[in-house]
């Protein structure tokens, strides 16, 4: 009867704890998380074997087998909870993080000193008759272990205050875990030598039972310890998106599969790789301080391009959206990004036909109606100068339209050449164009395209032609103060310019 007892007690519990570490160790095997905390639960049920081994052959090795086996369980667990929950909150990679691993010294020590028997238990630990009475390296033993379970709390609740949610859970289980373990040690410690305290020594593993489920409902409802395999086919795999995980220094820790493809690299030059060594012709110490600030302040990105060339040399423009998230413990940027490149281009193409001649490549009508009416708005002096070709009906005549298209365009290679900078050409139609020019650099400005015409310009079937053109001018603000009142101006001039050239 009391062998069946003693199975439901604590066989049934080991069992599951060594399922849970299975299961654990399933979801992803090369995560030093995953193999941390089935370790944890392995050594968890380590300790409920003892015990059971122990009740079962009572009195015999009874001594050794709490010394050896149950508390050398219960040590290596508060070890392996130390070391996990230091890795939750991210304690490492601290400045001075590297130090932490001293916690650990006192730890090893105790479980280096579980031979010395004496040391351990008052009494001889080999006799039938000799009682189980804690010596002194026991009760430090279990002092560091409390120890390693109050730091386990304390690093709970600091991660409740960074909005980890499964810590909440987490604290509630290692909190229920803490009390009991107190409990039944503080009542077997009270009433040493009695039925009482053998009762509660025998009971003192149930309470991590707690803490176990409160890891899998974390496990389940907040994706602590989640499975990335899992992760990676259902949304990874895919999504038409590119989706990244990074940290604050920009760092990769996930990607699906088209991003590796719009940077032009592998998956695994990517992964654990900072995000700016593949993103070529941006600012690096721009990107990485506006990245740390969206990190601070958590701020989410809706619809941002960024522009940048990948390995292979392809410019991109990607379409960025952000959020946060919490992966074991870890504050990470949950992003986003589409290929835009070609609507852009598109985009860029109809914004320049909006603004340019598709027969010259100059501003048209609409760009220099803006341009002018930025130059009114801000009333600085300017000249307007018209500027007609002459005898193109002549040349279309003579030599076909593709020797008068040829003209129009060469007329304005020249205008693009002699207005750069602050001046400003565009065609307004056939073979009319206009510029915008500063007052003082007119005339030369003038000069320069009479000398440029007066180069003879060779067709397509060798025959040259002279170039002529009639221009008028018109200044702002003493020839009008609108747009109307300067063209009509300068259009008046330009008209007796060309009569007298007829």
């Amino acid at each position: 009867m009391k062998v069946v007892l003693y199975s439901v007690l604590y066989l049934i519990p080991a069992c599951i704890f060594i399922f849970m570490a299975g299961m654990i160790y399933s979801h992803n095997r090369y995560s030093a998380r995953h193999i941390t905390c089935s370790l944890l639960y392995v050594f968890s049920s380590m300790w409920f074997f003892g015990v059971f081994t122990s009740l079962i052959i009572y009195p015999k090795y009874f001594n050794t087998i709490s010394i050896y086996w149950v508390n050398g369980s219960i040590a290596i667990g508060a070890l392996l909870s130390l070391h996990l929950w230091l890795m939750n909150a991210n304690m490492y990679k601290k400045k001075n993080g590297k130090y932490l691993k001293l916690l650990f010294v006192p730890g090893i020590v105790m479980l280096m000193t579980l031979p010395f028997e004496s040391w351990m238990l008052n009494g001889n630990a080999h006799s039938l008759e000799s009682k189980y009475i804690p010596g002194t390296g026991l009760y430090l033993l279990w002092l560091v272990d409390f120890s390693y379970l109050s730091i386990v709390i304390i690093l709970t609740i600091l991660e409740i205050k960074k909005g980890n949610n499964a810590a909440k859970l987490w604290l509630k289980g290692i909190g229920i875990y803490f009390v009991w373990t107190a409990v039944t040690l503080s009542v077997a410690i009270l009433f040493p030598n009695t039925s009482i305290a053998n009762f509660f020594y025998f009971i003192m593993p149930h309470g991590s039972l707690f803490w176990a489920i409160a890891i899998f409902i974390s496990m389940s409802r907040f994706d602590y310890l989640s499975s990335y395999e899992r992760r990676y086919n259902i949304l990874f795999q895919r999504s038409p998106l590119g989706i990244l995980m990074i940290d604050e220094e920009a760092i990769v820790h996930e990607a699906s599969p088209q991003v590796p493809r719009y940077l032009g690299v592998t998956r695994e030059e990517l992964i654990q790789s900072s995000l700016l060594s593949f993103l070529s012709g941006i600012d690096e110490k721009t990107f990485i301080e506006e990245h740390q600030n969206v990190f601070k302040q958590q701020l989410k990105l809706e619809n941002v391009e960024l522009s940048f060339v990948n390995r292979l040399g392809k410019q991109l423009t990607l379409l960025v959206d952000s959020d946060f998230i919490i992966v074991e413990g870890k504050t990470l940027q949950f992003v986003m990004v589409k290929d835009i490149t070609e609507t852009k281009v598109k985009e860029e193409r109809v914004q320049y036909l909006a603004y340019h001649d598709l027969l010259t490549g100059l501003s048209n009508r609409a760009a220099f109606e803006k341009q002018i009416t930025d130059l009114l708005s801000r009333k600085e002096m300017f000249n307007l100068l018209l500027l007609d070709l002459n005898k193109l009906k002549q040349i279309n005549d003579t030599f076909g339209h593709q020797a008068g298209d040829h003209a129009i365009q060469h007329i304005a290679n020249v205008l693009k050449e002699v207005t750069k900078g602050k001046h400003h050409a565009a065609r307004l139609g056939g073979d009319e164009f206009v510029l915008l020019l500063d007052v003082g650099e007119t005339e030369q400005m003038i000069e320069n395209i009479q000398q440029k015409l007066a180069i003879p310009l060779k067709l397509f079937n060798q025959k040259q032609i002279r170039l002529s053109a009639s221009i008028g001018i018109s200044c702002y603000p003493h020839d009008g103060e609108t747009i109307d009142e300067l063209y009509s101006v300068a259009d008046k001039r330009m008209y007796v310019e060309k009569h007298g050239a007829k």
